[in-house]
């Protein structure tokens, strides 16, 4: 089977997804070409082209800086009266390009983030392209999509799409998608050889791309104080990992609010093996998330016997079902309660680290999640057949 993946080309969150994902596709003998321009988003990654692979069809678009961004971002009434067309002709360019790479694909697949790689391009190719079969995997949704759930209906004219979070699938059928089209298929992490560390120390906080987006930072940060007050000794250091760049003035302000400074260690933009090591020596994963995805630290946490006190939102209980520790994410007296209770219980974090490692092993794995990915590609290419029936046969079909 040859797959033509279309999605974020730069060392971020994605990437690391789209590279994962297409290294263990390959693994199960299918034939993944990545197809990619920049998006716009002005990610540090993006801005410096810093890039996930080297293996990747990509071509440049100036669609971010120089005088193409004063016409389309100025906010002058008489250039701003050029911002739809030029967008409309870069996003009509770009869907030409992707159409001709991805030229004999058995499936295309479109991997929608925001930008470039937002719902506009995901509709446009899902309108343009032909190919036996197109998938489209939604990450994120763009906010025009929420604020006109009309548009979302053109998502039907895929043969299959995947969400990573049963609360999105739920939200897009209510956007009037077909049920039947949407299937959850858990973000994959790495499974690597495990030895306990001598000493874990320190809880982690995963930021994301926006810190201050649905992460439920003030909550988390509102719970610390409170175990800090409580506890007889100082509890253990919070540590904030991420892509945002540079750390937001607001979430250092709040840090400075609540009296945190000296217990708050900012860790940034850090490596997949910094990632795996960090959580491997940490005491407890805190994702108190009311909205975004969680999909990637929590399949850390879970490969790295790390537990995870949470809410039930951002894809957590899909990915490690009855085996997080679960409170209101509204709640800082509930999560501090909580985390008390978990960080004075060492028996408890070990079997519940097991627990998290047996379940990752058998579920989060990139080839579990490659697999899981090659059935959706089936399911999507008997789908096109079936649209391409007669209406007569496409009747007598469905009733089969």
């Amino acid at each position: 089977m040859k797959v033509s993946i279309i999605g974020c080309p730069f060392r971020t969150t994605y990437g690391q997804y789209i590279e994962s994902l297409r290294s263990a596709m390959e693994r199960h003998q299918a034939q993944v070409q990545w197809i990619a321009s920049n998006c716009g988003c002005q990610d540090p990654k993006e801005l410096a082209r810093d890039f996930q692979s080297t293996d990747i069809d990509y071509f440049e678009l100036p669609n971010e800086v120089g005088p193409w961004s004063v016409l389309v971002y100025s906010p002058e009434t008489a250039r701003r009266a050029l911002k739809e067309p030029l967008r409309a002709a870069s996003l009509s360019y770009r869907t030409s390009r992707y159409a001709n790479l991805s030229e004999g694909a058995d499936v295309v697949h479109v991997q929608q983030t925001l930008n470039a790689f937002g719902a506009n391009s995901a509709f446009r190719i899902l309108r343009r392209i032909a190919a036996p079969a197109r998938v489209i995997t939604l990450h994120e949704l763009d906010p025009e999509q929420t604020a006109r759930p009309e548009l979302n209906a053109i998502y039907n004219l895929a043969d299959a799409i995947v969400v990573h979070d049963s609360l999105m699938k739920k939200k897009i059928v209510a956007f009037g998608v077909s049920a039947d089209l949407v299937h959850v298929v858990r973000c994959g992490t790495e499974i690597d050889p495990f030895d306990e560390p001598a000493v874990r120390d320190g809880l982690v906080f995963y930021g994301g791309h926006q810190l201050n987006k649905g992460k439920g930072l003030r909550v988390l940060l509102d719970a610390y104080l409170r175990l800090k007050q409580d506890l007889p000794t100082a509890p253990p250091r919070l540590r904030i990992h991420g892509h945002f760049g540079p750390v937001p003035a607001d979430a250092r302000d709040m840090v400075r609010d609540f009296g945190l400074v000296d217990d708050v260690e900012w860790l940034g933009d850090l490596s997949n093996d910094e990632i795996k090591s960090l959580y491997r020596r940490s005491q407890v994963c805190v994702l108190p998330y009311t909205g975004s995805f969680a999909g990637l630290p929590v399949g850390l946490a879970a490969a790295n016997r790390l537990p995870v006190i949470s809410t039930r939102y951002a894809g957590i209980p899909d990915h490690i079902g009855d085996l997080g520790i679960y409170v209101d994410g509204a709640d800082p007296a509930e999560l501090a309660a909580r985390l008390s209770a978990v960080l004075g219980d060492a028996a408890m974090r070990a079997e519940c680290g097991l627990r998290l490692r047996a379940h990752a092993e058998r579920h989060l794995g990139w080839d579990t999640v490659a697999g899981d990915t090659l059935d959706v590609y089936r399911a999507a290419r008997e789908q096109a057949q079936f649209r391409k029936l007669p209406d007569t046969e496409r009747k007598v079909a469905s009733m089969a």
